[in-house]
């Protein structure tokens, strides 16, 4: 794929994944595809289906359902794609959460091989309590 074509599938994922269109965004996925929290080494990350069993539509702890995803930027090279996003999702207990993120992709034969996510963690803490 061409870098615009790795551009436009990440933007196309976060156009599904803000309709709550899961079936239709897990499908720009490699099945063996991984994401995790930013280490370098992707060995530790965990597999898709682990993604799959948190991304449910309703989400019960948010207001609407779900998360709203601004897409800010984009910038490709090669098989990766960055892109600074922003979250908005009022909570049921009054919180907001409105996380900044640099999110990392590598496409793979047309799909989603590796998400690198690397967010506020301080921020998430404080809306979501600790929950490790």
């Amino acid at each position: 794929m061409t870098v615009e074509e790795n551009k436009s599938l990440v933007l196309q994922f976060y156009d599904l994944m803000n309709a709550r269109k899961y079936d239709e965004m897990w499908s720009l996925f490699l099945p063996d595809a991984k994401w995790g929290g930013g280490r370098a080494e992707t060995e530790e990350f965990g597999s898709i289906d682990n993604m799959k069993a948190i991304m449910v539509d309703p989400m019960p702890i948010f207001v609407d359902g779900g998360i709203q995803f601004t897409v800010h930027s984009v910038t490709a090279e090669g098989d990766r794609v960055a892109a600074e996003v922003e979250s908005y999702a009022p909570l049921v207990n009054g919180k907001i959460y409105n996380n900044h993120y640099h999110m990392l992709f590598e496409v793979h034969d047309g799909k989603i091989a590796v998400v690198k996510e690397y967010a506020d963690t301080a921020h998430a803490r404080d809306v979501f309590g600790n929950l490790g």
